[in-house]
Protein backbone atom coordinates (compact mmCIF):
# COMPACT_ATOMS: atom_id res chain seq x y z
CA UNK A 1 0.00 0.00 0.00
CA UNK A 2 1.68 3.05 -1.10
CA UNK A 3 2.16 5.47 2.26
CA UNK A 4 1.60 9.28 2.02
CA UNK A 5 4.76 11.60 2.00
CA UNK A 6 3.15 14.98 3.65
CA UNK A 7 5.37 17.99 1.44
CA UNK A 8 4.65 20.86 -0.63
CA UNK A 9 3.94 19.83 -4.02
CA UNK A 10 0.62 17.94 -5.55
CA UNK A 11 0.21 14.19 -3.62
CA UNK A 12 0.22 12.53 -7.21
CA UNK A 13 3.43 13.53 -8.07
CA UNK A 14 4.91 11.85 -4.83
CA UNK A 15 3.11 8.90 -5.80
CA UNK A 16 4.46 9.56 -9.49
CA UNK A 17 7.87 9.74 -8.15
CA UNK A 18 7.26 6.72 -5.55
CA UNK A 19 6.04 4.34 -7.79
CA UNK A 20 8.68 5.01 -10.19
CA UNK A 21 11.84 5.26 -8.15
CA UNK A 22 14.75 3.01 -8.85
CA UNK A 23 14.13 1.61 -5.49
CA UNK A 24 11.10 0.16 -3.63
CA UNK A 25 9.30 2.55 -1.57
CA UNK A 26 11.12 1.15 1.37
CA UNK A 27 14.37 2.11 0.40
CA UNK A 28 13.15 5.79 0.46
CA UNK A 29 13.92 6.77 4.13
CA UNK A 30 12.52 10.47 3.47
CA UNK A 31 9.01 10.60 6.01
CA UNK A 32 8.14 14.41 5.18
CA UNK A 33 9.45 17.15 2.82
CA UNK A 34 8.96 20.37 4.81
CA UNK A 35 10.35 22.82 2.23
CA UNK A 36 11.51 22.97 -1.30
CA UNK A 37 12.97 25.40 -3.43
CA UNK A 38 13.51 25.11 -7.17
CA UNK A 39 15.29 28.65 -7.40
CA UNK A 40 17.53 27.93 -4.32
CA UNK A 41 18.01 24.18 -5.76
CA UNK A 42 16.89 23.17 -2.17
CA UNK A 43 15.26 20.49 -0.24
CA UNK A 44 14.29 20.63 3.90
CA UNK A 45 12.71 17.10 4.95
CA UNK A 46 12.09 14.92 7.48
CA UNK A 47 13.01 11.47 8.70
CA UNK A 48 11.62 9.64 11.59
CA UNK A 49 14.14 7.58 12.99
CA UNK A 50 11.88 4.81 14.66
CA UNK A 51 10.52 3.86 11.20
CA UNK A 52 11.66 0.55 9.95
CA UNK A 53 15.29 0.43 8.80
CA UNK A 54 17.06 -2.29 7.48
CA UNK A 55 20.51 -1.84 8.66
CA UNK A 56 19.88 -0.01 12.39
CA UNK A 57 17.35 -3.34 13.05
CA UNK A 58 20.57 -5.76 12.60
CA UNK A 59 22.78 -3.98 15.25
CA UNK A 60 24.00 -5.60 18.46
CA UNK A 61 23.09 -2.89 20.89
CA UNK A 62 25.23 -2.77 23.85
CA UNK A 63 27.03 0.07 26.33
CA UNK A 64 29.68 0.49 23.88
CA UNK A 65 27.47 0.57 20.48
CA UNK A 66 24.15 2.17 20.91
CA UNK A 67 21.29 2.04 19.00
CA UNK A 68 21.90 4.44 15.93
CA UNK A 69 20.93 5.45 12.64
CA UNK A 70 23.62 3.62 10.65
CA UNK A 71 26.08 5.09 8.11
CA UNK A 72 24.44 3.11 5.23
CA UNK A 73 20.94 4.41 5.69
CA UNK A 74 22.32 7.62 6.09
CA UNK A 75 23.79 7.36 2.59
CA UNK A 76 20.84 6.11 1.63
CA UNK A 77 19.42 9.50 2.80
CA UNK A 78 21.26 11.51 0.63
CA UNK A 79 20.50 9.03 -2.38
CA UNK A 80 17.03 9.52 -2.31
CA UNK A 81 17.52 13.46 -1.67
CA UNK A 82 19.71 13.71 -4.72
CA UNK A 83 16.78 12.08 -6.51
CA UNK A 84 14.22 14.28 -5.25
CA UNK A 85 16.88 17.11 -6.97
CA UNK A 86 16.90 15.67 -9.83
CA UNK A 87 13.60 14.33 -10.73
CA UNK A 88 11.72 17.69 -8.97
CA UNK A 89 13.95 20.32 -10.31
CA UNK A 90 15.30 19.50 -13.31
CA UNK A 91 12.64 16.91 -15.18
CA UNK A 92 14.67 13.38 -15.04
CA UNK A 93 11.41 11.72 -14.52
CA UNK A 94 12.07 7.70 -14.02
CA UNK A 95 8.88 6.61 -15.79
CA UNK A 96 10.56 8.91 -19.01
CA UNK A 97 13.74 7.08 -19.26
CA UNK A 98 16.00 8.98 -16.50
CA UNK A 99 18.25 6.86 -14.42
CA UNK A 100 20.25 8.14 -11.84
CA UNK A 101 23.72 7.06 -9.79
CA UNK A 102 25.80 8.99 -6.88
CA UNK A 103 29.65 9.00 -8.53
CA UNK A 104 31.45 10.59 -5.78
CA UNK A 105 31.42 11.22 -2.00
CA UNK A 106 33.74 14.64 -1.83
CA UNK A 107 33.51 14.83 1.66
CA UNK A 108 31.93 12.79 4.11
CA UNK A 109 32.30 13.80 8.32
CA UNK A 110 29.88 11.94 10.96
CA UNK A 111 29.69 14.34 13.54
CA UNK A 112 28.09 12.26 15.77
CA UNK A 113 25.90 8.90 16.32
CA UNK A 114 21.97 9.77 15.13
CA UNK A 115 20.10 8.20 18.05
CA UNK A 116 17.02 6.21 17.22
CA UNK A 117 13.83 8.38 18.90
CA UNK A 118 14.15 12.23 17.56
CA UNK A 119 13.41 12.48 14.23
CA UNK A 120 16.02 13.84 11.78
CA UNK A 121 16.10 17.15 10.08
CA UNK A 122 17.66 16.69 6.59
CA UNK A 123 18.86 19.47 4.68
CA UNK A 124 20.32 19.46 0.84
CA UNK A 125 21.32 22.33 -1.56
CA UNK A 126 22.84 21.93 -4.91
CA UNK A 127 26.32 23.57 -5.17
CA UNK A 128 26.82 22.84 -8.96
CA UNK A 129 24.78 22.05 -11.68
CA UNK A 130 24.79 21.02 -15.14
CA UNK A 131 21.50 20.41 -17.15
CA UNK A 132 22.12 18.78 -20.85
CA UNK A 133 18.80 17.73 -22.75
CA UNK A 134 20.11 14.00 -21.76
CA UNK A 135 22.27 14.03 -18.69
CA UNK A 136 22.34 16.02 -15.46
CA UNK A 137 25.48 16.00 -13.32
CA UNK A 138 24.47 17.99 -9.80
CA UNK A 139 26.64 18.36 -6.41
CA UNK A 140 24.84 18.48 -3.72
CA UNK A 141 25.93 19.43 0.39
CA UNK A 142 23.84 17.77 2.68
CA UNK A 143 23.47 18.27 7.01
CA UNK A 144 21.24 16.26 8.61
CA UNK A 145 20.46 17.34 12.29
CA UNK A 146 19.47 15.58 15.60
CA UNK A 147 17.75 18.01 18.15
CA UNK A 148 19.84 21.08 16.63
CA UNK A 149 22.89 19.31 16.33
CA UNK A 150 24.34 18.71 13.63
CA UNK A 151 24.90 14.62 12.87
CA UNK A 152 25.98 14.52 9.31
CA UNK A 153 27.32 16.86 6.75
CA UNK A 154 28.44 16.06 3.28
CA UNK A 155 29.50 16.99 -0.31
CA UNK A 156 28.39 13.99 -3.30
CA UNK A 157 27.90 13.89 -6.53
CA UNK A 158 25.53 12.14 -9.06
CA UNK A 159 24.81 12.03 -12.75
CA UNK A 160 21.23 11.20 -14.06
CA UNK A 161 21.29 9.91 -17.83
CA UNK A 162 18.27 9.68 -20.31
CA UNK A 163 17.61 6.49 -22.33
CA UNK A 164 21.48 5.28 -21.68
CA UNK A 165 22.30 2.11 -20.99
CA UNK A 166 24.43 1.23 -18.67
CA UNK A 167 24.23 -2.19 -18.12
CA UNK A 168 27.72 -4.15 -18.00
CA UNK A 169 27.16 -6.50 -21.70
CA UNK A 170 29.36 -9.14 -20.33
CA UNK A 171 27.24 -12.08 -18.90
CA UNK A 172 27.05 -12.75 -15.33
CA UNK A 173 29.11 -15.67 -14.16
CA UNK A 174 26.67 -18.79 -13.86
CA UNK A 175 25.37 -19.21 -10.25
CA UNK A 176 27.38 -21.42 -7.75
CA UNK A 177 24.01 -23.04 -6.29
Amino acid sequence: MPRSIPGPYPDSDMQRFLDTFLYRESAFLVDEVLRMDPKEGFIEARMDTLRPLPFSAEQRVGPNHPAHVSGAEIIMITGSLGCMHAWFFHGCHWDEGWAGFGNRIHRADFKRLASLGPPLRLESRETRCRVGARRVVLRLAFDFWQEDELVYTSEQSAMFFKEKNLADQESPPPSLV
